[in-house]
């Protein structure tokens, strides 16, 4: 009889898992929540009051809003473009990145040159390179490169990694 019960327990182990012990939980670290800086709060209000006024004849309500952010490089790009343009200077977006390429299963390099800048403006007179550096992302060495060589040649060329810090350039660029 005892031989049947170790024979049945050990099939048993063999089909059936064992609970687990149970493991802690890690403590995760609370995400840091983005707030938005309050220049971009308020240009926002005020390309928003302009929108309204383009079209009348729509109450204010039924516009859908324009929302801006600056927690990543694409939402910081595109404020600042639309900050500019809703000043009356000229701002546009330049594109260094490849194009990829099915047929080779590669990317293709594009005509711009390595280290331009993001976006490139006209601000008051002033032909200025904006490069956006968001988060942990770096200046790249050719970007450097290409820094020096603008300000050389009399441009303005700076790094740009939030909406205020950008705000205190065009400040300075426009008093």
């Amino acid at each position: 009889m005892a031989s049947n019960e170790i024979i049945v327990g050990e099939l048993w182990g063999m089909y059936h898992r064992r609970p687990a012990a149970a493991k802690k939980p890690k403590a995760a670290k609370p995400a840091k929540r983005y707030t938005k800086p309050a220049e971009l709060v308020e240009f926002e209000t005020a390309y928003n009051a302009a929108q309204a006024l383009k079209f009348p004849k729509i109450p204010p309500e039924c516009l859908a809003r324009t929302h801006f952010s600056d927690k990543d490089a694409n939402s910081l790009t595109r404020a600042i473009i639309a900050h500019l343009e809703f000043h009356g200077y000229f701002a546009a977006r330049v594109n260094t990145t490849g194009v990829y390429d099915p047929t080779r299963g590669q990317y293709r390099t594009t005509s711009a040159r390595k280290g331009m800048a993001d976006i490139s403006a006209i601000i008051a007179g002033k032909a200025v390179q904006l490069e956006i550096k968001a988060g942990t992302d770096r200046p790249r060495t050719d970007q450097l490169q290409v820094q020096a060589e603008y300000r050389a040649a009399g441009g303005i060329y700076e790094f740009v990694h939030n909406f205020p810090e950008y705000l205190e350039l065009y400040r300075r660029l426009t008093t």
